[in-house]
Parts: C-alpha cells; structure tokens; sequence
C-alpha cells in the first residue's frame, strides 16, 4: 500500500530565514545610527563657538581702529590698565560714510566682557555718548599697555598708564581666557602710525 503524502501550506518562516533577516535589520539600524551620530558631530563642532575665532576677531577690530588714530584738536588719547580712548575714524551711522570721532576699548571685570564704543563727531559734540558694542566675552583677565621712547633715559618702554598729551608708538593688548579649565593667554601689538 502506498502511502500518499499530502503536502501542507507552509505559512511561517525557518529559523535561519528569521536569523538572517535580524541580522540585516541589526546592520542597517546600525549603519544609520552611525550616520546619525557622525552628522550630529559635525553639527555640533561647526556650531561650537571658538574662544580662539573670537579673539582673532576683536585683535583685528583693534588693530584697525589704532590704524586709524587721527589728531584731532579737542579729543585726546588716555590709557590705563583696562581702558583706553582715542581719536579716530569711525564709519557713522548717522552719515552713511566714516568720519573723525572716538573710540573706546573697556574691559569689565565683572561680566568678563570687552567692549568697544564709538562715537562720531556730531555725538560728541551733542554729547551723546554713541554707540557700544560687546566685541568679546569671557575673559579671565585684560590689560593694555603702553608703548613710548623716554628721551631722558634714551628708551622705549612699555607703560601700565598713558596721561601725555602726544600718542603712544603702540598698544599691546594681552588677554586671557579660560576654554575646558584650560588657561590660555593672547597677546597682540598694534602700532599707531601717525605716532612715529
């Protein structure tokens, strides 16, 4: 007697067919975890703002503004440890064009900021005290120094304040800031050429 098998309707998978689907599915979320997680990184490094930019940014910002010192008869250049003015071109808002006025380079201890303001001549002569902008934050500590020829020693020296009425032959600025307990110190010296 022959027996006749019946065939069924498989309707499931095999194990390995199973294993090897969860394999795949483990390297796929895998592989796109990955890109995830390399995206995010670069997302957060390009957004990261660099203490190193912003220092750059405010040397040159100072740099410039002792480019342009002018003489001008009734605004002065005075200097100490953490604050210094002087005469200078400014580009006003009011005119549309650059114009004589004052600058001003001022670090609060306090907030850890060093701030830049500006004025044009017609704020001067109004009285109004222009405009002021944070250029940096931050930082730890701040000082200007002061760059001039003694005649009576027949020097040049470096100065912590400046109260002569002729222009210092440079400024350095020297600031420190601190990124991840790290201290890191800056230096920059920047001449002013109608002093020489």
């Amino acid at each position: 007697m022959r027996f006749i098998r019946k065939r069924r309707n498989r309707t499931g998978f095999t194990l390995i067919e199973l294993v090897v689907a969860s394999v795949a599915l483990v390297v796929v979320a895998f592989a796109v975890y990955m890109t995830l997680s390399g995206g995010l990184k670069i997302w957060q490094r390009i957004n990261l703002k660099s203490s190193e930019e912003d220092v750059d940014i405010f040397f040159e910002k100072f740099t410039s503004d002792l480019r342009n010192v002018i003489i001008c008869k009734g605004t002065v250049f005075t200097g100490e440890g953490d604050v210094f003015e002087l005469p200078a071109l400014v580009t006003s808002q009011k005119l549309g064009s650059r114009s004589a006025g004052r600058v001003r380079y001022s670090y609060d201890r306090e907030r850890k900021v060093i701030r830049r303001h500006f004025a044009d001549f017609s704020d001067i002569y109004s009285g109004s005290p222009g405009t002021a902008q944070e250029l940096i934050s931050g930082i730890k500590s701040m000082r200007f120094q002061y760059y001039v020829y003694e005649p009576g020693v027949k020097e040049y020296l470096w100065r912590d304040e400046w109260a002569d009425k002729a222009l210092p032959l440079a400024i350095r600025a020297e600031l420190e800031t601190e990124h991840n307990d790290k201290r890191v110190r800056f230096t920059r010296t920047a001449e002013i050429p109608v002093a020489n």
